[in-house]
């Protein structure tokens, strides 16, 4: 039984060692995110992609429109 104790002792030492260590690396190099600019040309470029969808669609709904007998008026 003392062995088993020794074993599970050292296991969670090893594992509390492991996450300081890891909790220490990511202090010290922490992940800032995307800057202010690429977000800027993400959006810029998902508005872009936007506009384009919609005039595609917005000529084919005009397009099935105007074949519609009396849609343009009396």
């Amino acid at each position: 039984m003392h062995k088993l104790t020794t074993a599970a002792t050292r296991l969670a030492v090893a594992a509390h060692n492991h996450r300081a260590r890891l909790l220490t690396a990511m202090r010290e190099h922490p992940d800032r995110g995307s800057s202010t600019v690429e977000t800027i040309i993400i959006v810029a470029g998902f508005a872009g992609l936007a506009f384009t969808i919609y005039l595609a669609a917005s000529e084919k709904v005009d397009g099935w429109i105007d074949k519609i007998p009396g849609a343009t008026g009396p």
